[in-house]
């Protein structure tokens, strides 16, 4: 009996062997990895294809501050249209007092090109309509996004040849699901003193915050916080000189969205 089982193993049909990822491809062919002008290459091809559409819009903060030299209101919205390469960035900022009067109102238009690692160039305008007299600027900068991480970094030049720089950026840390702590900062500076707008050459102004917001819904957010800024140097001196404080320290609750 041992002796028919073992010949009866030798006549059967060999097992298949397992194919491997490869297996299919004839002697001469080799793999190969997209090289960084291919994939650059695919992006444009995809962009060329494919309509604009919008890649983001952010209401970061619609918010009302309570502050011992008057209470107000502030809103800083941001968009993203475009391919994944060639984009359009558009934004506006603005505050104003409880009593309903726009203090300042800012909007931006930068044609703003993806180039790799979370990082678009931009270039474009920027309009102050608010304060008095308004002001319309050329914009060069760049920023990096990451989804948690945001900087920033902007040059100006106004029609009038006057030239300023500014930084910001925030961090969104998860403390818990749904539960976001934002701190962010800005910082101005200017080449000149500007006295038509009361600002002072060199650093100019500050600002931080540090805000905490629980989504209750997807893309909605109130949150809670805490503001301060403040006028720096030679545009200090002459906020003081026209009877104002030049640090304001507020108490804000608002409303957080982004889809």
């Amino acid at each position: 009996m041992l002796l028919l089982a073992f010949a009866a193993a030798l006549n059967a049909a060999p097992a298949e062997a397992p194919k491997l990822p490869y297996a299919s491809l004839d002697p001469d062919e080799t793999v190969t990895t997209p090289t960084a002008e291919a994939a650059s290459a695919s992006v444009d091809a995809e962009e060329t294809h494919n309509p604009p559409w919008l890649q983001y819009a952010l209401l970061d903060r619609m918010e009302w501050a309570f502050s011992r030299g008057g209470d107000g209101y502030a809103w800083d919205f941001s968009a993203m249209v475009g391919g994944k390469r060639n984009r359009v960035y558009l934004a506006s900022t603005g505050e104003g007092a409880a009593s309903g009067r726009l203090d300042y109102l800012e909007l931006e238009a930068l044609y703003s090109r993806w180039v790799g690692s979370d990082i678009d160039l931009n270039l474009g305008v920027r309009w102050d309509a608010r304060p008095r007299p308004n002001r319309l600027y050329l914009t060069a900068g760049g920023q990096l996004d990451t989804g948690k991480l945001w900087l920033g970094a902007f040059g100006y030049l106004s029609k009038q040849g006057e030239v300023s720089a500014r930084l910001g950026g925030y961090y969104n840390w998860e403390l818990a699901k749904r539960l976001i702590l934002q701190p962010s900062f800005e910082l101005d500076a200017y080449a000149q003193d500007v006295p038509a707008l009361g600002i002072g050459r060199g650093l100019s102004y500050a600002e931080l915050g540090l805000r905490l917001r629980y989504e209750v819904i997807d893309h909605l957010a109130p949150y809670v916080g805490l503001s301060w800024s403040r006028d720096l140097g030679r545009t200090a001196r002459l906020t003081r000189a026209a009877g104002d404080d030049p640090e304001t320290k507020s108490v804000v609750a608002g409303v957080h969205s982004e889809f």
